[in-house]
């Protein structure tokens, strides 16, 4: 029986609950790197945006539309091979982004492999591809196209240093998150 006034039998003051109170790490992880993943394809969905308005004029006469009268109103210069490339990685952010709600390594397996197919390699060769135009311009002040007043080379290079980040990081928190949503090896004995 318990006693209100006698003294308490050891183990039962509540000072021995911090072995059963805590989150196993994989858990804990993986909560943590979905939030982080989840801002990170935010990101690459807003520069995905940005993407797909800097390359309407092209793609709509590449698809034989026509120019649209607002369209031309925007002085862009053409749309380049690497940026076609890019946007298709839309499709692995929509991978990622619907693995996360049940763990499924399968999907988030997929937008690894379309992350570093269609994002980190036309990103690099954009850099490879815009590596000329920066250097005229470092070196002789001249640049071919203007985006809002600004060289277009520099927001070329701008928006590559952003989008191989995002894509590293996006690779990097899938990676996590494959870690631990791996079931644990058993200990052999």
């Amino acid at each position: 029986m318990a006693s209100k006034y006698g003294a308490r039998p050891v183990g039962t003051d509540g000072s021995d609950h911090w072995h059963r109170e805590s989150v196993a790490w994989q858990y804990k992880f993986s909560s943590l790197n979905k939030s982080r993943l989840r801002t990170d394809l935010t990101i690459h969905i807003v520069l995905s945006l940005l993407m797909i308005v800097r390359v309407l004029p092209g793609l709509t006469s590449l698809l034989g539309v026509g120019p649209i009268s607002s369209l031309r109103k925007w002085n862009f210069p053409p749309p380049r091979p690497w940026e076609y490339a890019w946007i298709v990685c839309i499709v692995a952010v929509v991978l990622g982004w619907r693995s996360m709600a049940k763990n499924e390594s399968k999907l988030l397996k997929q937008y690894v492999v379309g992350s570093v197919v269609f994002g980190i390699l036309p990103v690099i060769s954009g850099f490879i591809d815009q590596s000329d135009d920066l250097y005229a311009y470092l070196n002789e002040k001249k640049y071919s196209g203007q985006f809002f007043g600004y060289p277009a080379v520099l927001v070329f290079y701008l928006f590559l240093f952003i989008a191989i980040q995002v894509h590293a990081f996006g690779v990097y928190f899938s990676y996590q998150l494959l870690k631990s949503w791996k079931p644990r090896e058993k200990k052999a004995q």
